[in-house]
């Protein structure tokens, strides 16, 4: 088994099955890396990691350090488990560098993940958002998180593979306001 299906198995294990959102996002990481590498393809399924050993509960949508301390703490996970599976330092550095800022965006490369995330997020997540999670989390802070999570695209030009489903999704979230 290569490294990127060893990594697909952990996260879809992790998450117990396989995610949509991790397909998706490495979809459009691959439509915005030219020449996509298997350590592209690996931080933009495991970008998420994070969420799936430390869990959904008291996320903090509406504070950027809470992004960040994800980020980072993503990076340190999937990083120990491609080391403890094999990966070379380069490869290792290479996913951590581009998990570790996912949420904020910081270079070129990073960015482009970011934006896969967020498109991702609105073809694949936030219709659970607002049907699932509105009752915990309530109207604000799920607007709170749609909006960041169309806002922190850095390109006009991946803005408009996500503008679709953010109005439609902040349309059907207005129900519950």
């Amino acid at each position: 088994m290569n490294l990127y299906n060893k990594v697909v198995k952990y996260v879809d294990d992790t998450f117990g099955g396989k995610k949509s959102h991790f397909e998706r996002a490495v979809y459009w990481y691959g439509k915005f890396i030219p020449n996509i590498t298997e350590a592209h393809k690996i931080a933009a399924y495991a970008h998420d990691i994070e969420r799936g050993i430390n869990g959904e509960k008291d996320r903090d949508y509406l504070n950027r350090e809470f992004y960040i301390a994800h980020s980072e703490k993503g990076a340190k996970i999937i990083g120990e488990f491609l080391e403890k599976n094999g990966a070379d330092i380069e490869t290792i550095n290479k996913v951590k560098h581009l998990i570790s800022k996912h949420e904020v965006g910081g270079d070129t490369e990073q960015n482009a993940l970011m934006d896969a995330d967020s498109i991702s997020y609105f073809e694949t997540n936030a219709e659970y958002f607002v049907k699932n999670r509105i009752k915990e989390d309530g109207y604000e802070k799920i607007k709170g998180k749609f909006d960041w999570m169309f806002n922190r695209i850095s390109s006009d030009e991946h803005k408009k593979f996500a503008r679709e489903n953010y109005e439609k999704w902040s349309k059907e979230l207005e129900k519950y306001k």
